[in-house]
């Protein structure tokens, strides 16, 4: 699977809903703008353009629609992965979209909407040197993960799975943010990156040549819209402007510019994950 590449300035529009209009809270309507915690270091749902500066991607291209529907706007602020959760505990966010899966764990600390569908996998040097396919082949090898991601607790189970077979444990290293895993798999550090397929593939193609998604997810898992527990009014709000979105077409629109269709949900739900 490789993700075709999108242009930044293609912007896609929608139309305000009145009605959804009417379900977002009265101190977001007054402040006009909705405050949104974002890791933008995972292309193709946020990164920097070459600037440096303005942010891009498939998330960014739906708050901008989610926004037009609500008549406000989604301000993203750039922030660790791992910070994000919290930071939403104290209130200091209204809002995260970072491409972060809907799990049983995180629901006991934040709520999720949830808007598409991804799932761990694999990414590696061309060829695939390890003959990497799924998670039962990565014993004995060095794994590289981004830091407060689920792929942590994958790797672990899969280790723990390795030693129960008689085979070596898997060697994780931990590194801070998609870059720097990308860089340990350049430079011989790690012979895989667990990643979730949509960005793995865009980081192949981007990478031409260089690397590969082999196979397909080991476990497909919902993405959501992130809000601090108890927050139902805007939960609610957000649902019914992505089911909006869905139905005349503009989600399709968006997940086509970002070559993203495989992830496309039907219904927009709320804490729908595993």
């Amino acid at each position: 699977m490789l993700v075709g590449t999108a242009h930044a300035d293609t912007a896609i529009a929608t139309k305000a809903d009145p009605k959804i209009q009417a379900m977002l809270p009265a101190k977001l309507k007054e402040a006009g703008q909705i405050r949104v915690a974002s890791n933008v270091e995972y292309p193709p749902f946020e990164y920097f353009d070459t600037d440096n500066t303005t942010i891009i991607g498939l998330d960014k291209d739906l708050a901008e629609a989610i926004g037009q529907k609500l008549g406000v706007k989604l301000e993203f602020q750039h922030m660790s992965f791992d910070a994000i959760i919290p930071a939403l505990a104290a209130n200091r966010y209204d809002m995260a979209m970072s491409a972060m899966t809907d799990t049983e764990e995180r629901r006991k600390k934040v709520d999720f909407v949830d808007y598409f569908t991804s799932g761990g996998g694999f990414l590696v040097k061309q060829g695939n040197p390890k003959n990497i396919h799924s998670l039962a082949d990565i014993c004995g090898i060095s794994v590289a993960i981004d830091k407060g991601t689920t792929e942590i607790d994958d790797a672990k189970k899969a280790s723990d799975d390795c030693v129960k077979a008689g085979k070596p444990e898997v060697s994780a290293k931990i590194l801070p943010g998609t870059s720097q895993i990308v860089l340990a798999l350049q430079a011989g550090r790690a012979d895989v990156a667990m990643i979730d397929t949509a960005a793995g593939a865009y980081i192949a193609q981007q990478h031409k040549g260089s690397f590969e998604v082999p196979g397909t997810s080991y476990a497909p898992r919902r993405y959501g819209l992130v809000l601090p527990k108890g927050s139902d009014e805007l939960a609610k709000a957000l649902q019914a402007s992505v089911q909006a979105l869905i139905d005349e077409g503009t989600y399709g629109k968006i997940l086509a510019k970002w070559g993203q269709e495989v992830g496309a949900i039907k219904t927009a739900t709320i804490n729908d994950g595993q």
